[in-house]
């Protein structure tokens, strides 16, 4: 994943101005992805969209390990 891969994803299907920093969101992206053992491109749209992925959900609110990786990747982003 790249930071014009971030970008494309928020303007084209997110449909939306890009108002957060790709190089950072990049970053934690990386490093949470590889924390938690998931995949980039996922944690991009649970983040981004809040698309579940397995285990973020439960009857549509995040789940404890949904909010960790939530949590996680807020503390890289925000730093």
């Amino acid at each position: 994943m790249t930071e014009k891969d971030i970008r494309d994803y928020i303007r084209i299907y997110l449909g939306q101005a890009i108002r957060h920093d790709p190089e950072m969101m990049l970053e934690a992206l990386e490093e949470t992805a590889s924390e938690f053992d998931i995949d980039e491109w996922g944690l991009l749209r649970f983040m981004l969209a809040n698309e579940p992925m397995t285990g973020t959900h439960s009857y549509g609110f995040h789940t404890a390990y949904g909010r960790a990786i939530h949590e996680h990747f807020s503390f890289i982003y925000h730093g």
